[in-house]
């Protein structure tokens, strides 16, 4: 046989006691973590060889010995006698109370669980209509703005109302020319207490009060002009005789000393103080008439 023959046979027997000694290392290890006992013959057959082997082995008999020793030297634990029959009947007893217990605690948990769940459904839309209720609020104030804006274009188109001059009273009698030109001569605009007294009495009787009144202004500063043409014209004032003209439509007055109606020509006029007085009666004087 040749060099290279036995050493092929050599490396190839020393690789098998290698593994066969790989084997026995990972039985024992196995052995240990399961608790079970140790000896040459626990070994042997855990391992797949024979005792022999072990026994040759110095390093394996010598690591077998002592686990075998170090178990020999732990103290047996105690063994638990057997439960009898009646304590079996009493755990068995408590466990089904247990058990019991334990069921209705999950029943109970279960109940809890299906409404915590109902009421996040509920506020889970309560914030879906919360959402929905915020986006309207936001297209109706928008929509309410854009209103807004148009009604503000509109109303700057529309054509401010011009009070024609020869409105008709409530009545149904139309105030005469006369009367217009004597009122926009003493700037006065026509409102509806003014209107309706107008209406209320003959053309050349307004013509004659208002010719008094033009006379009263020329000789005396008056603060309320409407106010006066207001009591004038109610209480029926006269001009001077000696400024009026005898035309029905146009009657111009001189400027004289004013007298009154002709049931109370001897009273005295009123003066500035008391006019100021009853002006607070016609205040809606400034205001046009509707």
């Amino acid at each position: 046989m040749t060099n290279k023959k036995i050493e092929a046979l050599q490396e190839a027997a020393a690789q098998k006691a290698l593994i066969t000694a790989e084997r026995v290392e990972k039985a024992l290890e196995r052995m240990i973590k399961q608790g079970q006992i140790i000896s040459f013959k626990s070994v042997a057959t855990a391992a797949n060889v024979s005792t022999a082997y072990l026994y040759k082995q110095e390093d394996l008999r010598n690591r077998i010995e002592t686990l075998r020793d170090q178990q020999k030297q732990k103290p047996k634990l105690k063994e638990v006698p057997p439960a009898s029959d009646n304590s079996k009947t009493v755990i068995i007893s408590t466990l089904r109370e247990e058990n019991k217990r334990l069921r209705v605690e999950i029943d109970e948990l279960r109940k809890i669980n299906e409404s915590l769940t109902g009421k996040l459904y509920q506020m889970q839309g309560a914030n879906d209509l919360t959402e929905r209720l915020k986006l309207e609020n936001e297209k109706l104030t928008h929509e309410v703005q854009e209103l807004k804006q148009e009604l503000a274009n509109l109303e700057s188109k529309i054509p401010q109302r011009v009070i024609p001059i020869t409105k008709v009273s409530r009545k149904g009698k139309e105030i005469p020319e006369s009367i217009h030109q004597k009122l926009e001569s003493l700037e006065i605009k026509l409102n509806s207490t003014l209107t309706k007294l107008i209406t209320s009495l003959d053309e050349q009787e307004v013509i004659r009060s208002l010719l008094a009144v033009e006379q009263y202004i020329q000789q005396n500063d008056v603060n309320n002009i409407g106010g006066l043409v207001v009591q004038a014209i109610r209480e029926k004032w006269e001009p001077s005789p000696s400024s009026q003209k005898s035309t029905s439509k146009n009657i111009e007055a001189q400027p004289v000393t004013k007298t009154l109606s002709h049931a109370d020509s001897d009273r005295t006029l009123v003066s500035i103080t008391e006019l100021a007085e009853i002006s607070n009666i016609f205040i809606d004087m400034d205001k046009p008439h509707e």
